[in-house]
């Protein structure tokens, strides 16, 4: 099988570890980045030395047969560690030294007893480590310190981080999370995949060995994905630009109907700085909803003050503000002032929010019956003088 994917996994984790810790350098209050830089640098590191090509050539050398398998083992260990780390540092900052004393002391003793092992086994090197030696009792528990170690890491890292993704400050960075913390399943798997096999095997006593590299291919499936999440702040705002212009865009247009009628009824309102929509899509649908709000304030006490009657207590609140502005322009186009108060719907005093709260009530505006009836009922009033 191809062997470049480990080498190349070895290369792009040591480059995302150096630009984390550029940022390090630069932003000191990412000091959680040192954890996943090291975790970067150990798993590639792991990844290159147990590649088949780099097994044969330090089999040549080494003093005890699989001692190059036992490093790249005791490194992805480490990564566990490290990643372990990095969940504690983002979710728990304050327990974080105390899960590198406890675990650090517990990586030690489960490598120093997986090298015991390991020597008493008394192997002879192979690539097909594992299934040679499923039947051998000291090599099944080299294995399953391997397995349960990287597992208990990779389950805090999960927990700590799966309770802080909600709150994450940012869209990429939540998604970025949620890509680590799904190679980080993965990755229980593929270290299950040589810890728990054995285990079956040396019980049962019937192999479970594949033609197939499932190992392999299960790792190739959790490092792309560790890898897209480490980066995915760097460049998924840039990637993202796109998909957004083409969402404010969207809604720049949806709001069109509503714009275009209280700018046709107060022209005034109109902003003097233009805008070009292909060119730059959030400031002319913040120019728009701008104009819309000066609109209504304007025209509001044009609006029956029975309109929320009309339409009922149970209605939508969009529905009620489109019925609304449809009051007040009948009101308006035909001279009647009825001084009536009628409140803005409270919403978030953001491009997003307001532009998806106008946007519900455009589609209200345009299309809801109840809204068709609010006109029809406040032309009849128009024709009727006002009384006080």
């Amino acid at each position: 099988m191809p062997h470049w994917p480990n080498y190349s996994a070895c290369a792009l984790a040591a480059v995302v570890a150096g630009y984390k810790l550029f940022r390090v350098r630069r932003d000191q209050r990412a000091l959680g980045l040192h954890y996943l830089s090291a975790f970067f640098l150990c798993m590639g590191l792991a990844m290159a030395i147990m590649a088949h090509p780099t097994l044969n050539l330090v089999s040549r050398f080494e003093p005890v047969p699989n001692t190059a398998r036992f490093v790249g083992n005791a490194l992805e260990m480490a990564a566990a560690y490290f990643l372990g780390a990095l969940g504690y540092s983002v979710a728990t900052p304050e327990r974080t030294k105390r899960w590198l004393r406890r675990y650090g002391i517990i990586l030690a003793a489960a490598v120093t007893l997986m090298a015991a092992l390991l020597i008493a086994a008394g192997t002879t090197y192979t690539l097909n480590f594992v299934n040679v030696y499923s039947t051998n009792p000291l090599v099944v528990g080299y294995l399953v310190v391997f397995f349960l170690y990287v597992t208990v890491c990779a389950m805090a890292f999960m927990r700590t981080i799966g309770r802080y993704v909600p709150h994450a400050e940012t869209t990429t960075l939540r998604v970025g999370l949620r890509f680590v913390v799904a190679g980080a399943g993965i990755g229980i798997i593929w270290a299950a995949w040589s810890g728990v096999r054995p285990v079956i095997t040396l019980l049962t006593g019937q192999s479970l060995a594949t033609m197939v590299p499932v190992g392999s291919i299960i790792g190739s499936m959790c490092v792309p994905l560790w890898l897209i999440g480490a980066t995915l702040t760097a460049w998924g705002t840039w990637l993202a630009a796109p998909l957004r212009w083409v969402r404010t865009f969207i809604r720049h247009r949806q709001i069109g109907p509503l714009w275009t009628a209280l700018r046709t009824a107060q022209p005034q309102v109109a902003l003097i700085t233009t805008a070009n929509v292909l060119r730059n899509a959030e400031f002319a649908l913040y120019r728009r909803i701008i104009e819309i709000r000066d609109a209504q304030l304007t025209l509001r006490p044009y609006a029956h003050p029975a309109v929320p009657q009309w339409v009922g207590p149970a209605v939508d609140p969009a529905t009620l503000e489109a019925a609304v502005i449809a009051a007040s322009l009948i009101g308006y186009a035909t001279g009647h002032s009825y001084d009536a108060e009628h409140p803005f719907h409270d919403v978030d005093p953001s491009l997003t929010s307001e532009s998806a709260w106008l946007v519900r009530v455009n589609r209200e505006f345009t299309k809801s019956a109840v809204v068709a009836r609010v006109r029809e009922r406040a032309a009849a009033e128009a024709t009727l003088p006002i009384t006080n």
